[in-house]
C-alpha cells in the first residue's frame, strides 16, 4: 500500500512538470565516507561506510513546487569488495507538494506530504519561510540531510496550513497527518506552530498531540476507541543572531502519553531533547559551548556526537586563502557520558568510572571546492588508548556538499 501511494505522488510530479509551461529544478547533495575500526570486533577490523542525501525543488508555476528528499546510510564497503552487495538504508524521507497563494495582507502555503516534513528542530522551515541563514548547532551536523536535529517529526502522510504575515515577521499554522508510531495502531496527529525571526531574536515552537486509532475494546470490535492520548512539543530559540554573541536553545519532547488509566503523563527520557549552547564571537575566532541531552535514535546521525548526555567545545576559525573563498578550521573536544541522561545526574557522579565517558578531539577544516564545500575531519578517541584499545581510537571523515 505504501508502495503505491509513493508510486502514485512520484508519478504525479512527473505530470505536473510535463503541463507546466516552464518548469524548473534545484537541489543540494552530499555525501560522507567514514573510516574507523569496527567498535564490535576484538581484532582490528577496518570499516568504511558512507552517508549521503539528495534534497530536490520542482518549480512547477512561479506558485506549485515540489519537495524531494532521501538518504542513504550504508554498511561496510570493505567487507568483501567495492564490487559486491553492501548492506544498506535507503529512506525516502520528503516528499511534498506546495502551493502558495498571495494575498494583500498574507502569503498562504497549502501543502500536502509523505515523510517528514519541516521537523521541528531542522531550521529548514525558518529558511523556507524567512530566507534566513543557517542558525543550527554544529554539533548536530550530518549527512543524511535534515534529520539530525529533529525534535520530534512531522512524521507520515498529511497536510499543512501556513500563513506568512506581510506586515510582521510571523509564521503560523496547524499540521495534520497520520502514521505508525504506536506498536499497534495508526496514529492521527494534530500540531499547531509559531515562528518568528527578527534582528536579535529568532523563535520557532511547535506542539500537538497524537491520537491512536484501535479498533477494539476489552477484546470487541469497535470503530474507534481512544485508550491514550500522545503529546509532542519542541521549541528552538537564538538569541541574538549569526555575527554577534549569542544563546542558542532547543528543547522537545516526544511521545509522550496520557492514558485513561493514570492521571499523570508518562514522559520517557529517551524522548527528551535538551540542548543548550552559549555562541561567543572574538573577532575571526568563534566558540560554542554545547551542553547536550541528546536522544539515543538522534545520536546515530550525528556527525561529531557520540553520546547521549555530555558538553561539546567548538571553537573554529573562518578566513580567505588564494583561490579560494571561504576557509574554516576548527576542533570539537566532547566529553560524554555512555548510555546517561540528565535524570542519572541527581545520583551525582559517583558511579563515574573510566569505563563509562568518552573525551573525543576532532580538528576538522571547511573550504570550498569546485561548486560546493569540502570537509575533512579526524576524531580521536583518547579514552579507547586507556582502555587498551588504541587500533580503535582513531577515525577519519570526509564529506561534500553542493548546490545545484
Amino acid at each position: 500500500m505504501r508502495k503505491r501511494i509513493v508510486l502514485g505522488i512520484l508519478i504525479s510530479f512527473f505530470l505536473f512538470s510535463t503541463l507546466s509551461a516552464a518548469p524548473s529544478f534545484s537541489g543540494y547533495a552530499g555525501g560522507r565516507l567514514n573510516y574507523a575500526a569496527n567498535p564490535d570486533k576484538e581484532q582490528y577490523d577496518p570499516d568504511l561506510k558512507l552517508q549521503a542525501f539528495f534534497m530536490g525543488q520542482f518549480n512547477f508555476t512561479q506558485n506549485l513546487w515540489s519537495h524531494i528528499e532521501f538518504s542513504l546510510n550504508t554498511g561496510d564497503l570493505l567487507g568483501q569488495s567495492l564490487f559486491h552487495e553492501t548492506d544498506s538504508k535507503f529512506q525516502i524521507d520528503e516528499i511534498s507538494l506546495i502551493c502558495r497563494g498571495n494575498l494583500s495582507d498574507f502569503t498562504n502555503y497549502f501543502s500536502v506530504f509523505l515523510g517528514t516534513y519541516d521537523p521541528i528542530g531542522s531550521d529548514i522551515f525558518l529558511q523556507r519561510y524567512f530566507n534566513i541563514n543557517p542558525i543550527g548547532s554544529k554539533i548536530t551536523e550530518n549527512y543524511l540531510g535534515r534529520p539530525g536535529s529533529i525534535l520530534y517529526p512531522h512524521f507520515g502522510i498529511g497536510a499543512a496550513d501556513i500563513v506568512k504575515l506581510h506586515s510582521i515577521p510571523l509564521a503560523f499554522g496547524p499540521y495534520f497527518y497520520v502514521n505508525h508510531e504506536d506498536d499497534k495502531y495508526y496514529v492521527l496527529n494534530g500540531d499547531l506552530r509559531i515562528a518568528s525571526v527578527m534582528r536579535f531574536l529568532t523563535i520557532d515552537f511547535a506542539a500537538g498531540v497524537g491520537v491512536p486509532l484501535a479498533d477494539k475494546y476489552r477484546g470487541e470490535d469497535v470503530i474507534i476507541a481512544v485508550e491514550k492520548v500522545y503529546w509532542h512539543a519542541g521549541t528552538t530559540i537564538l538569541l541574538g543572531n549569526n555575527f554577534t554573541n549569542s544563546l542558542f536553545l532547543q528543547a522537545g519532547i516526544y511521545n509522550a502519553s496520557f492514558m485513561a488509566s493514570n492521571a499523570s503523563s508518562i514522559v520517557s527520557p529517551q524522548g527528551i531533547y535538551l540542548l543548550v549552547e552559549p555562541r561567543l564571537v572574538f573577532k575571526d575566532l568563534h566558540l560554542n559551548v554545547t551542553l547536550f541531552n541528546l536522544p539515543p535514535d538522534t545520536i546515530k546521525q550525528l556527525l561529531f556526537v557520540e553520546d547521549t548526555l555530555g558538553i561539546n567545545i567548538n571553537a573554529y576559525a573562518t578566513t580567505s586563502l588564494a583561490g579560494i573563498n571561504s576557509f574554516t578550521y576548527g576542533a570539537h573536544v566532547s566529553l560524554g557520558l555512555i548510555g546517561k541522561n540528565f535524570l542519572d545526574l541527581k545520583d551525582g557522579f559517583s558511579d563515574i568510572t573510566e569505563k563509562s565517558y568518552n573525551i573525543n578531539i576532532s580538528p576538522y577544516i571547511t573550504c570550498n571546492f569546485l561548486s560546493g564545500e569540502l570537509h575533512l575531519q579526524g576524531t580521536i578517541r583518547l579514552m579507547e588508548f586507556f582502555r587498551g584499545h588504541a587500533d580503535k581510537s582513531i577515525s577519519v571523515d570526509l564529506g561534500y556538499r553542493t548546490k545545484f
